[in-house]
């Protein structure tokens, strides 16, 4: 064996200078101290920190990312000297969680505190783009500036102003700049309904500015079970092709455990569960296995999930609180189209080698449509047009040399969302419009990694084919149907997040199709599962395990 001089010199000098000259006493390195860091307007996780070495209010090639993402009271360590310049924190659509609400934020935003500072919320970015517009908000608000910079939770107004305030941030740090009118609508709304004493009632609540430039209050949830039980939703695939097969389903939540499951007239109470680490809801059928769905998007009377059943398209499903098989549409006006833009989402998770995406529908004021795929940039249809009469809102679309018309029926309807049947007379198809790009392309991304993937390293161990995971070893060691099983390819295994809840599992490798009346596999080896995946595995030191004669 030939041993490379150069890396046998370099261990041998490490070996050195760990020992002293003199082979004296280990020398203990000095630990870094650090500060920690809150980012909140809720407690806001998995936001990434970005060290703004040139003080210029952007994250550029020559700033320092930080590796580590705030943990899920909103804190991360940065070292003194990281903390020595402005940090700017990174919100990421679809990934970092926000305390305040059940499912990931669903747009991008920026925010940033000046150096040696302890929070990052949206008015210490206020205080470092527009000191003056920070004094204007506090003294509009009646609380001190102390109160916008300090801890929220100790004033109200601050807190609720903080939640309302995100919603027009965006990854351009400097446009929290151009809201004034906006902030001043909400603030004007929150000196009303303290002055009427029902602040308080908005303590899971945010305010927007709708459309029309008015403020509206509009509920956040923190707790799945206080969307759900007690109530009745209806649901109905946004799929085109699937919900022709299908009726619309009504699920009533009895209670916590129990709900009544009602298709095509027939009527089945069933349990069912909720693994609050990743929104899933999982109904056990009557021959025991599961059917599944992630929550994607809630909100008062709307929500958007995905089937997140093991090998089966993930369907965006619409949940309403108004009954989808109704034949009467909400009365809408002209007002609510006419020079906006509304984007509805298309979901193709039936198709192959097609993914789910997002159409823009601009009602131009001349009654024209003009068509946008944001997903797709340079895609649209060639047009069509629109009316409302009636109450009723009709339109004409053009695409490929064919007109097809649809009365749109309004199921539901908020300031930043509606449900509609489409019906061209022949089928009928549902959807969901949104008043801005950034909810439903949250949702298609959410769709899009709901599948998750693990690294898997089988060593000198090649004949390993196949995983078995359980809770137990026992389990493990006897796959059978009670224990998941997965192919491994290319060295990975992809499955749904909804397959695992967080805790410790027993996995072992094996070939199911292995040769010879002896059966052998490895492990187990003890691993950890978060939010639905599975820890990288190494069989390198697994011990080989004669499971059972397989005559």
């Amino acid at each position: 064996m030939h041993f490379n001089k150069s890396i046998l010199a370099t261990a041998l000098l490490s070996v050195l200078a760990l020992s002293g000259c003199n082979g004296g006493s280990d020398t203990k390195a000095t630990p870094i101290k650090t500060k920690t860091i809150t980012v909140t307007d809720g407690a806001l996780e998995n936001a990434q920190i970005c060290v703004d070495l040139n003080n210029n209010n952007l994250c550029d090639k020559s700033d320092k990312v930080l590796p580590q993402l705030t943990n899920n009271a909103g804190k991360v360590e940065v070292s003194l000297d990281d903390a020595k310049h402005p940090l700017i924190a990174q919100i990421i659509a679809g990934k970092t969680k926000d305390s305040d609400e059940i499912t990931p934020v669903d747009h991008s935003y920026t925010m940033i505190t000046d150096a040696n500072q302890a929070v990052i919320t949206p008015f210490t970015t206020m205080a470092k783009v527009d000191p003056q517009a920070l004094l204007e908000i506090a003294d509009n608000l009646g609380v001190s500036q102390q109160d916008l910079l300090g801890d929220l939770s100790t004033s109200p107004k601050a807190r609720l102003l903080a939640r309302s305030m995100t919603p027009v941030m965006t990854v351009d740090i400097d446009n929290i700049t151009q809201q004034k009118d906006k902030l001043t609508t909400v603030i004007n709304h929150i000196k009303k309904v303290e002055n009427n004493g029902t602040l308080s009632q908005l303590e899971n609540s945010r305010i927007i500015v709708n459309k029309d430039g008015k403020a509206e209050v509009q509920a956040l949830f923190k707790n799945i079970d206080d969307v759900l039980v007690g109530k009745t939703w209806f649901m109905a695939s946004l799929n085109n092709a699937q919900n022709q097969d299908t009726d619309v389903i009504s699920v009533a939540f009895k209670d916590a455990n129990n709900l009544e499951f009602t298709e095509k007239n027939e009527t089945e109470v069933m349990p069912y569960s909720i693994n609050k680490e990743n929104n899933n809801i999982v109904r056990t059928l009557d021959n025991g296995e599961t059917d599944t769905q992630k929550l994607l998007y809630i909100s008062k009377n709307l929500i958007i999930g995905a089937m997140n059943n093991v090998d089966e398209p993930h369907d965006l499903i619409a949940w309403t609180t108004n009954n989808l098989s109704t034949q009467i549409s909400l009365p809408v006006t002209a007002k609510e189209f006419s020079g906006k833009t509304w984007y509805m989402l298309m979901d193709n998770s039936d198709t192959p080698n097609e993914e789910s995406t997002l159409f823009g529908f601009t009602f131009n004021i001349d009654g024209s449509i003009t068509g946008s795929e944001p997903t797709k940039s340079t895609e649209v249809f060639n047009g069509g047009s629109w009316s409302v009469n009636n109450n009723v809102l009709t339109t004409n679309i053009i695409d490929d040399n064919n007109t097809y018309t649809y009365t749109n029926t309004v199921i539901e309807r908020s300031a930043d969302h509606m449900v509609i049947i489409m019906s061209d007379g022949s089928e009928i198809n549902y959807a969901v419009l949104f008043s801005d790009k950034d909810r439903p392309m949250s949702i298609l991304k959410q769709q899009k990694n709901l599948e998750v993937t693990t690294n898997v390293n089988v060593a000198s161990h090649k004949d390993i084919t196949e995983l078995s995971i359980d809770t137990t070893e026992a389990g493990a060691k006897n796959p059978d149907a009670d224990s998941p099983t997965i192919t491994i390819k290319n060295g990975k295994v992809t499955y749904s997040d909804s397959l695992f809840k967080n805790g410790t599992y027993y996995v072992m490798g094996y070939n199911p199709n292995q040769k010879g009346k002896d059966f052998y596999a490895y492990g187990p080896l003890k691993v950890n599962v978060k939010n639905g995946r599975v820890q990288d595995l190494d069989f390198t030191n697994a011990p080989q395990f004669h499971a059972v004669d397989k005559d």
